[in-house]
């Protein structure tokens, strides 16, 4: 039976926007922050999130995202990355 304070590497992984942009708080961040620390297969997509944020903003400099841009980009990583 899953424990209430775990969470699968499905659920860190569509909480990990939210984590880069500060949304969490309380127990759901201290939820993914544990998970992030025990799985290192979601700490590397985490590492590689942060470095693709990094990547896009100073490319972008303060000029916004076209809408949709982010989820566009993040499907098609995850999509590359289940193929190989």
């Amino acid at each position: 039976m899953d424990r209430p304070d775990r969470i699968t590497c499905d659920e860190a992984l569509r909480r990990l926007t939210a984590y880069l942009d500060e949304a969490l708080f309380g127990n759901d961040l201290e939820v993914l922050e544990a998970h992030i620390d025990a799985c290192l297969d979601c700490c590397d997509k985490l590492e590689f999130s942060r470095k693709l944020d990094q990547v896009v903003k100073a490319r972008l400099g303060d000029e916004a995202l076209p809408e949709g841009i982010e989820q566009r980009i993040r499907r098609a990583l995850a999509g590359r990355r289940e193929e190989s």
